[in-house]
């Protein structure tokens, strides 16, 4: 029955003067709206009585002080005609019907912007504010403070034995750096906008819709959600992916972390899952984190030792599973890649399966498997392989006539499992690629490592 409103909207629609660009609407048209946001009127946001649109216009406000000053030149008014008395009373000004302002658009009359919507469709107004980029000095100090702060602490971390570590860091980190100056600004999915407006729900006093939702709002209690802080989050995440590459590599042999960093980015089609928003370089950067653990910490016999590595290694599998539920298999893998370790085992999947079950209960399961393959999937598969070749003619040259000599146990068995079983769950979800380019880099490092005389 919610639907019925807003349908008959849409046919109403059809009658009067709104200029849309793509699903969300402009009245009268995109440039009265582009000429508000380029004066020098001050301005006051009103949100309407429900969470997710007091949420929104704290999205709003923040964006708009980007480039004005509040004040009571104009009022901008968000929510609809249905939750927001002083839009209701504006709203015969207009000209269209009531249900209109369940749809998303832009409305500008004479002292006064309603951004308009329903829960459901609020986000895509955001749309609007897409080329309005001036980030705030504060945003952007803090910005490179952390770039830089990580950076030094792990060249300090990774130059602290006799290997070359870090001269390789060093020469990815400016990698990086040139990547950040010379690509285009990411863009916001839709589907990452609607994970938005739960977010800001959640941090306006409302129930999140997932758990990315709910971290996110966590954060906006503190820290402005503009677009620029975002993307900005965006980058430190890449960072941070970045640099835990370096610690997938054996511990003896941490300069091969080189290798991992290049093969993963070297693939245009892993490189491509940052070209947006979408809040899977979260659950990236929670996976590589976990996946560093298991390849470099050596759990103490001390019990207590012991509990408080397990107990770091089950919240970032946990920050994983959050973003991506089909990584819930990990913990399993682990077990059976380090059987011995009974009481650590048992603690792993003990937190990590109490972590889940909450999670679950919060926010409901997560959608299975699907049956079918996606139907990009001969194309997926087709890029993977080609983008993946490098790293595949390194497995193989690893392997090839020396299957004996290579010891297929601990943190190599744990990333072959791990591959041999995610690279099929991706023919399923795509969105697992980059996880998969991860594992094989990985492996095929470690495969190679096997190799040295050393071990």
């Amino acid at each position: 029955m919610k639907r019925v409103p807003v349908l008959i909207a849409l046919i109403l629609l059809l009658a009067v003067p709104f200029v849309s660009a793509g699903e969300l609407a402009y009245y009268p048209n995109p440039a009265a709206f582009h000429s508000f946001l380029g004066s020098n009127s001050t301005y006051t946001v009103v949100p309407g009585n429900e969470t997710w649109a007091m949420g929104w216009a704290y999205y709003v406000d923040e964006k708009l002080y980007t480039v004005k000053r509040h004040g009571n030149d104009t009022l901008v008014l968000v929510g609809n005609v249905y939750n927001n008395r002083l839009m209701a009373s504006v709203w015969n000004r207009t000209g269209l019907p009531a249900n209109a302002s369940l749809l998303p658009a832009i409305v500008v009359l004479n002292g006064t912007v309603l951004i308009t919507g329903s829960e459901d469709s609020i986000h895509l107004t955001e749309r609007a504010f897409e080329g309005l980029w001036n980030p705030p000095r504060g945003s952007v100090a803090t910005f490179l403070t952390l770039v830089f702060t990580i950076i030094i602490v792990f060249l300090v971390l990774l130059s602290g034995d006799d290997s070359h570590a870090g001269r390789f860091y060093a020469l990815a980190a400016s990698l990086f750096l040139v990547w950040y100056i010379t690509a285009e600004r990411p863009g916001l999915t839709d589907e990452f906008l609607a994970y938005l407006s739960s977010a800001l729900k959640f941090a306006a006093g409302g129930a999140p819709d997932s758990p990315l939702s709910a971290i996110m709002g966590a954060v906006f209690r503190m820290v402005p959600p503009i677009e620029e802080n975002i993307i900005f989050a965006h980058w430190l995440l890449i960072l941070l992916i970045m640099s835990f590459a370096f610690y997938l590599a054996p511990r003896r042999s941490r300069e091969l972390g080189f290798l991992v960093f290049g093969l993963t980015f070297v693939a245009p089609m892993f490189r491509e899952s940052f070209c947006e928003v979408s809040g899977d370089a979260l659950g990236l950067a929670g996976f590589m984190i976990a996946l560093a653990i298991v390849s470099n910490v050596t759990f103490s016999p001390e019990k207590w030792k012991a509990l408080l590595q397990t107990v770091v290694l089950s919240l970032f599998t946990l920050l994983a599973v959050a973003i991506n539920p089909y990584l819930v298999l990990m913990p399993l893998i682990f077990v059976i890649a380090f059987p011995k370790r009974h009481l650590r085992n048992y603690a792993y999947l003990l937190i990590t399966g109490i972590g889940v079950f909450l999670l679950y209960g919060a926010f409901g399961l997560p959608p299975g498997i699907p049956s079918n393959m996606d139907p990009n999937t001969p194309a997926h598969v087709r890029d993977f392989l080609l983008n993946g070749s490098l790293t595949l003619a390194t497995a193989v040259y690893a392997i090839a006539g020396r299957e004996k000599s290579i010891r297929m146990k601990g943190q190599t068995a744990f990333l072959l499992l791990m591959t041999l079983i995610y690279i099929p769950v991706a023919l399923f979800v795509p969105a697992m690629f980059p996880y998969c380019f991860v594992l094989l880099a990985a492996l095929a490092v470690r495969l190679i490592h096997g190799l040295t005389p050393r071990t």
